[in-house]
């Protein structure tokens, strides 16, 4: 026999409106985006409403290059509320509620440790299955009906088993009691079930729906040991922090493209050489200035919400582009460099970054619960010579 207690706590957890949709389309963490360790830098709007990890891979190697998102203003506000408080929300309610916190940390090709933090705002989506009216409220309605008579049929057997004195009758009311509440079981189950088929649908639809994100986020580099431990922040487009706005439009059921605007601001170590001009002794020195990185691309995504390739271009542009416009003979006053000493032209350098970049990938939907994200991307200098090509993958896994 199922305790009383146990029943009522259920009666008040147990909500049609907990099986809503709320992962039609799962994207990449904000902080995998920012870090570039993502196939596609591009990615769609998310409507995940559940914890979620990333695992990001860029070789064979088992490193613990993973992140954790989650979504604190729905959790806090919305997730265990009724389907309307979220529906009647203001903008700035269902905005908030749309935020994406997470924290990540990746090793890079260097063996220097990364880690950062990131978060994304949804400011417009023109379709999102929980404010879809129409699409699933038949099947609430339905089986709320349904669950509404249960509820009355289990009050009314507790009722009388609270009052029977017969064993044999008290038997025949713990038996209806399990019945009932088997049969309340599967209410859920079924309405699960057709929820899930009916998200199929929605997806089939909407999956490419137009949209609007805002993002933002902080990255350090470290250098490490042999024991991992961090040491030296490096000091180059690796650390610093960002924001960006990205925003894709669909068309047809087939086709959805997207762009992206980002800028990065940073400071980045300058080494170079000097030479006295009169002992003609050479010293090694750097200096460090701050820089900013704008960034924009392209997404051509063409498929389905279970299956889809894509195509992308990105170009980094540093706002200081030439180096020896800050470092040179003469810019005493930039290296504070001693009486009698200049610098070596030739000598100065920084950290050698892709200016573009393009990326050909795509996006399988394993289950309800998992996405694999895959990709090759080609990265290259500022007269398109081949720097690198790299292989991506990333899984994405909601933890319900």
């Amino acid at each position: 026999m199922y305790p009383v207690s146990k029943l009522i706590a259920q009666e008040k957890q147990d909500r049609p409106e907990k099986f809503m949709p709320t992962e039609l389309n799962i994207s990449s963490s904000a902080v995998f985006e920012l870090m570039g360790v993502t196939p596609s830098q591009i990615s769609r709007s998310s409507d995940v409403k559940d914890f979620k990890v990333d695992w990001s891979f860029k070789s064979w190697k088992l490193n613990p290059n993973i992140a954790l998102q989650g979504q604190p203003v729905w959790e806090l506000f919305y997730s265990r509320r009724s389907l309307e408080k979220y529906r009647q929300a203001s903008w700035l309610g269902r905005t908030l509620a749309s935020m994406e916190v997470s924290v990540g940390t990746v090793q890079n090709e260097k063996g220097d440790r990364r880690i950062g933090f990131g978060g994304k705002l949804n400011l417009f989506k023109s379709n999102e299955p929980i404010r879809k009216q129409g699409f699933f409220d038949d099947i609430i309605q339905r089986y709320s009906d349904e669950l509404k008579s249960n509820s009355e049929q289990l009050k009314s057997v507790k009722a009388q088993m609270d009052t029977v004195k017969d064993i044999a009758l008290y038997r025949t009311l713990s038996t209806q009691l399990i019945t009932l509440e088997n049969g309340r079981n599967d209410i859920f189950s079924q309405q699960k079930e057709e929820v899930v088929n009916q998200s199929a649908a929605f997806s089939e639809l909407y999956w490419n729906t137009s949209y609007v994100d805002i993002g933002g986020g902080d990255v350090y580099t470290y250098q490490t040991d042999s024991l991992g431990s961090l040491k030296k922040l490096s000091l180059n487009r690796n650390t610093g922090y960002s924001g960006w706005i990205t925003a894709g439009i669909g068309i047809g059921k087939k086709w959805l493209i997207s762009g992206m605007a980002r800028t990065l601001i940073y400071d980045e170590r300058i080494s170079f050489t000097t030479r006295d001009t009169i002992t003609q002794q050479e010293f090694p020195r750097d200096t460090v200035i701050g820089n900013n990185l704008l960034t924009c691309g392209i997404n051509i995504r063409y498929g389905s919400p279970f299956f889809n390739v894509f195509l992308e271009f990105f170009t980094d542009q540093r706002k200081t582009k030439d180096k020896l416009t800050v470092i040179g003979a003469g810019k005493e006053d930039v290296a504070k460099l001693p009486a009698n000493q200049v610098v070596i032209n030739k000598t100065v350098s920084w950290n050698v970054q892709p200016v573009y970049s393009i990326t050909l990938g795509g996006d399988w939907r394993m289950n309800r619960s998992v996405m694999l994200n895959f990709g090759m991307r080609m990265e290259f200098d500022s007269k398109w010579n081949k720097q690198t090509f790299t292989p991506i993958t990333t899984l994405l896994c909601l933890m319900r």
